[in-house]
C-alpha cells in the first residue's frame, strides 16, 4: 500500500490541472483506451471495511450497422477470469484497480447501440471459491493468513500480500464450512485488524493507527462536497477482553483511552456520561494477559472510530486510496481535521472524472 504524502498542489501539475480525463483498461495485457473506445461509464469501488473491491465499465456502440459487422474485438478479448486492470487520471494515469473479470453482459436495446458491460473483482473474488477446511493445523494465525492470501497471487488474481497485527497471538486455528474469504473476515473481526486490496496489493494489517496524512483537501482546491455526521451510538468508556492462559486460569486485558484521531475530543470527553459504558468479551485465541490488552485496545479503537463519519467528493484523485488518513481544511473549525478512509470510488463519465469517498472518525 502506498505510504507516501502528496499535495494537491503537485498533483494539479502532475496531472495537467486535471484537464482531459483519460483511462486505460487492460484485459489479459490487451489495452482499451478511452480516447479510442467508446466506453460510456466506468466505475472503480476499494473499500477497507472487509468488502472486496470491484469494478464495473460500460462499452456502446461497437456495432456496424451499415455494414453489419462488430467494429473491433472487443467482445471476443473480454472473457471471464480474464486478468483485468485498470488506470485512470489525465496526461497521466495511475492504477486504480487489479483483478479480473467476474462476469460480462450483451446488452441489445432495439434501436439503441448494442452495449457491452463488464463486471470486475478484486483477488479476494477468487478466495470466496476456495473452501478448503483444516482443523487444529499447527500453524500461527500469521502464517494461515498468509498461505490463503497466496492462493490468490498464485492464481495471478493480486501481485502481492501484507499481514500485519498478528505479532503474538499463536493459538492453531480452525477452518470449516466456510469459503477463505469469510474465514478472512472472521480472523479480521477476531484480531481487530482491517482486510482489504489496494492495486492487487491484499493486505491484513491493523492500519487504523494514526500516521501522516496522504493528502489534504480544501474546500474551493480540489474538494467540493463534503458531509459530516456524529453519532454517540457504540460508544465505550471501556473495553475488557478476557481468556484463559496455558493453565486455564482466567487472564484479562483492558483499554480506556483512545490511541488514535489526532486532535479533538473522543465521544467519552464530549458525553463523561459514557465512561460508564463497558464493553467486555470472551475471547478463546489468547493466553496471556498482554494479548488480552492488545486486543482490549484495537477493539476500543475500531469502536472509536465509528464515533464521526463522512462522505465527500473531489476532482478525480488517482491516488486516493482507502486505508490511509486524510486531511480536510477550508471549513468550520469543528469540520476541519483528520479522518480514516475507509472506502473510495472512482467514477468517469461523460460529466468528467470524480473520486468520493467515505471517511471516519475517533475525534470530533
Amino acid at each position: 500500500m502506498d505510504k507516501g504524502s502528496y499535495t494537491f498542489q503537485a498533483l494539479s501539475r502532475k496531472y495537467g490541472d486535471f484537464r482531459g480525463p483519460a483511462f486505460e483498461i487492460k484485459v489479459d495485457g490487451t489495452a482499451i483506451k478511452s480516447a479510442e473506445i467508446p466506453i460510456v461509464s466506468l466505475e472503480v469501488e476499494l473499500c477497507a471495511d472487509g468488502s472486496a473491491g470491484g469494478c464495473h465499465f460500460t462499452v456502446e456502440s461497437l456495432y456496424d450497422f451499415e455494414h453489419s459487422k462488430w467494429i473491433n474485438s472487443l467482445a471476443k478479448t473480454i472473457r471471464v477470469g480474464a486478468k483485468l486492470e485498470i488506470r485512470a487520471g489525465y496526461v497521466k494515469q495511475e492504477e486504480v484497480f487489479y483483478g479480473y473479470v467476474d462476469e460480462f453482459a450483451m446488452e441489445y436495446r432495439g434501436s439503441a447501440p448494442p452495449r457491452l458491460s463488464v463486471t470486475g473483482i478484486d483477488g479476494f473474488g477468487f478466495l470466496m471459491s476456495c473452501q478448503e477446511p483444516f482443523y487444529g493445523e499447527q500453524k500461527e494465525p500469521r502464517k494461515v493468513v498468509e498461505d490463503i492470501l497466496q492462493k490468490a497471487v498464485s492464481a495471478g488474481y493480486a501481485k502481492k500480500v501484507t499481514v500485519g497485527g498478528l505479532d503474538g497471538f499463536t493459538v492453531p486455528t480452525v477452518k470449516q464450512k466456510l469459503d477463505d474469504y469469510k474465514y478472512l473476515r472472521l480472523l479480521a473481526k477476531r484480531y481487530c485488524v482491517s482486510v482489504f486490496s489496494v492495486d492487487g496489493e491484499l493486505i491484513f494489517d491493523n492500519v487504523i493507527g494514526s500516521g501522516s496524512p496522504l493528502i489534504t483537501l480544501t474546500a474551493g482546491a480540489g474538494l467540493l462536497e463534503f458531509h459530516k455526521r456524529t453519532s454517540l451510538r457504540g460508544q465505550v468508556g471501556v473495553v475488557e477482553v478476557w481468556g484463559k492462559d496455558v493453565n486455564q486460569m482466567f487472564i484479562k486485558g483492558s483499554a480506556q483511552s483512545v490511541s488514535i484521531g489526532g486532535k479533538g475530543e473522543t465521544a467519552v470527553e464530549l458525553a463523561p456520561k459514557f465512561k460508564r459504558a463497558v464493553l467486555r468479551e470472551y475471547n478463546e485465541y489468547v493466553r496471556t494477559e498482554q494479548e488480552c490488552g492488545a486486543l482490549a485496545q484495537a477493539r476500543l479503537d475500531a469502536q472509536a472510530l465509528e464515533f464521526v463519519s463522512g462522505r465527500g467528493v473531489c476532482v478525480g484523485l488517482p491516488e486516493l486510496i482507502p486505508g490511509r488518513y486524510i486531511t480536510i481544511e477550508g471549513l468550520d473549525g469543528d469540520t476541519e481535521g483528520s479522518y480514516f478512509v475507509s472506502k473510495v470510488c472512482h467514477r468517469l463519465t461523460g460529466d468528467g472524472y470524480f473520486t468520493s469517498f467515505e471517511v471516519k472518525g475517533a475525534r470530533a
